[in-house]
C-alpha cells in the first residue's frame, strides 16, 4: 500500500450497505476553515489543526501512536484519521476539535481511511483483510463493510467524487507501477485515468472537474493536476523536491496544501494557487510536518 505518511521516491487525498452510483451530494456546506496535518514535534506523530495563513497551530491528538489526518467530514465537524494504535492500522474518527476519538475497523488487518461520500453516511478506506490491499465501502458508524475491488494487485488511497459518481484510486495492477484509477461506487468501470508511475492520495477538487496527485521526473516531484476525464495533466508546482505528501484541496477550490521536502528533509507544509502561482511555506521548524488535510 502506499502509505499516507510523508512519500519519498517518485511513486511518490454509510446508512445501508447497498452501494449505489451516486452516494448523495452533501447536504450541508463544509465549515472546517482549519488545515489539519501530522507532525513529530511532540517526540511522536500526532495530528494538529492550524488556519490558512499557517498560525493558531493547536493539537488535538495525544496518543503514544502514530495519528496522521485523512479527511474532513463533508459538514466539516468530523475528522477522518489514521492510526496506529489499533494492532496493525486503523480507521478513526474524531470530532473537529479533537473528542470523541474512536475506531471504526476492529480487526487486526491493516486498514487505512480514503474518505467520506458526500452525504456523509459513507466510508472508503483500503484493506489487506483478505490478503491483498484491496477497496471497501463501509457505513459511517462503522458497520456494513464492503469489499469494492477484487485482484491479484494492492490497490489503496481511495477518494470519493463530490458528485458521488466516482472513487479515484491507486493501483500497481499495470505493471507493478502505481498509476491513478477510477471506478464506480459499486466498485464497476474501473480504468486507468492517469498511467504510473505516480504516487500520493488522488484528491478531487471540490467542484469535482480536476484530480491532484504528486508526480514527476527523474526522482524529482511535484503537485500535479489533471482533469476527471484524464486529459490535461500538468505539474503546477513550479518548485520541485524529493519527495510530495499529503496534496488536498482548499474549500473553494483556489489553492492546493501539500507536503514537501523543499526547504526541510523532515518535510514542511507549503500552499500555492491551482495555477501554480503564489507558493508559500506555512511551517518552519526542524521537525517534521506532513498530510495536511483542509
Amino acid at each position: 500500500m502506499q502509505s499516507r505518511g510523508f512519500l519519498s521516491s517518485l511513486v511518490l487525498v454509510i446508512a445501508g450497505l447497498a452501494i449505489t452510483t451516486g452516494a448523495g451530494a452533501a447536504e450541508t456546506t463544509k465549515t472546517a476553515p482549519k488545515i489539519a496535518f501530522a507532525s513529530n514535534r511532540s517526540g511522536d506523530t500526532e495530528i494538529y489543526v492550524m488556519s490558512a495563513d499557517g498560525t493558531g497551530v493547536r493539537r488535538l491528538t495525544h496518543s503514544p501512536k502514530y495519528d496522521s489526518p485523512v479527511a474532513w467530514s463533508p459538514d466539516g465537524r468530523k475528522l477522518l484519521f489514521y492510526s496506529q494504535r489499533s494492532s496493525a492500522g486503523g480507521v478513526w474518527v474524531m470530532n473537529a476539535d479533537g473528542s470523541g476519538q474512536r475506531n471504526l475497523t476492529r480487526n487486526a488487518a491493516h486498514n487505512s481511511p480514503g474518505g467520506w461520500s458526500p452525504n456523509g453516511k459513507q466510508i472508503v478506506f483500503d484493506s489487506n483483510q483478505d490478503g491483498d490491499e484491496q477497496i471497501y465501502v463501509m457505513n459511517a458508524d462503522g458497520t456494513g463493510a464492503k469489499r469494492i475491488t477484487n485482484d491479484a494487485s494492492n490497490d489503496s488511497n481511495p477518494t470519493w467524487s463530490p458528485d458521488g459518481k466516482s472513487i479515484a484510486f491507486l493501483s500497481d495492477r499495470e505493471g507493478g507501477k502505481t498509476a491513478v484509477y477510477v471506478m464506480s461506487p459499486d466498485g464497476s468501470g474501473q480504468h486507468v485515468l492517469v498511467p504510473g508511475p505516480v504516487g500520493g492520495s488522488p484528491e478531487w477538487s471540490p467542484d469535482g472537474r480536476k484530480l491532484a496527485y504528486a508526480c514527476g521526473p527523474n526522482h524529482k516531484v511535484g503537485v500535479c493536476t489533471v482533469d476527471a476525464d484524464g486529459t490535461g495533466a500538468r505539474m503546477v508546482s513550479r518548485k520541485t523536491a524529493d519527495s510530495i505528501g499529503g496534496v488536498s484541496w482548499s474549500p473553494d477550490g483556489r489553492k492546493l496544501v501539500f507536503a514537501g521536502s523543499n526547504d526541510s528533509p523532515a518535510g514542511e507544509i507549503y500552499v500555492v494557487n491551482a495555477d501554480g502561482s503564489g507558493l508559500k511555506r506555512l511551517t518552519k521548524n526542524r521537525f517534521g510536518d506532513n498530510d495536511p488535510v483542509w
